[in-house]
């Protein structure tokens, strides 16, 4: 399927959320979007970083909306991301090699508290603020082909780390539409008249077979 058809699918999901009023804890229901960037726009932003916006996140900002107000607590805007991070310096790590703040020697700490910018906030953008530090990120500059692209949970807040988001039905790492249509699929599941919610941090963690002792 290629990516305007995968867009029309998701969006049309999107659409049916107005038909339910779920306990959300945060963000305002139903989503709401902000009107699409121009190409000119976007591409001043690429240059100005250094860095290509990977197809579908650029597809999606350029033709249907550049934000809104679900996930969570909303769709960052490209322009509208927190203050301090830099997409134009690589991203430090990759989908089999994430940061388990967990799985850190005392000398892996050091290192972390001695270049912590650029080991924590750098080559990629936020999309999506679930509250109490945790976030989804979009990876978009790394020189690992299989990183570029993918959507992770970062929750350095609480102690947790950077992990990628692994598909619980495929089992493989997740790009920006799969991110924003499991939002939908697994928003659409949930009971309104029950205090239901998920989070990203369910389904992040290691690739399969890449998992440290």
């Amino acid at each position: 399927m290629d990516i305007d058809a995968r867009i029309k699918r998701i969006m049309e999901k999107m659409e049916k959320l107005s038909e339910k009023d779920p306990e959300f804890p945060c963000g305002d229901f139903p989503p709401e979007w902000n009107k699409p960037l121009k190409e000119e726009r976007v591409a001043k932003f690429e240059e100005k970083h250094g860095i290509k916006l990977p197809e579908d996140y650029r597809r999606f900002i350029t033709t249907v909306t550049d934000g809104g107000s679900q996930p969570f607590y909303g769709l960052y805007g490209l322009f509208n991301q927190e203050k301090g991070f830099d997409p134009g310096r690589k991203f430090m790590y990759t989908v089999k090699k994430p940061l388990d703040l967990f799985k850190l020697s005392e000398e892996e700490y050091e290192e972390l508290d001695d270049n912590y910018e650029e080991l924590t906030h750098s080559g990629f953008i936020f999309l999506s603020d679930e509250g109490c530090g945790m976030y989804s990120i979009l990876v978009v500059n790394t020189d690992d082909k299989d990183t570029y692209g993918t959507a992770w949970y970062y929750d350095l807040a609480n102690d947790a780390g950077m992990f990628p988001l692994i598909h619980p039905s495929t089992h493989k790492t997740m790009d920006f539409l799969d991110w924003l249509e499991y939002y939908a699929d697994k928003t659409l599941e949930l009971d309104n008249d029950e205090y239901e919610f998920f989070g990203y941090g369910e389904i992040a963690g290691y690739l399969p077979g890449t998992e440290p002792e």
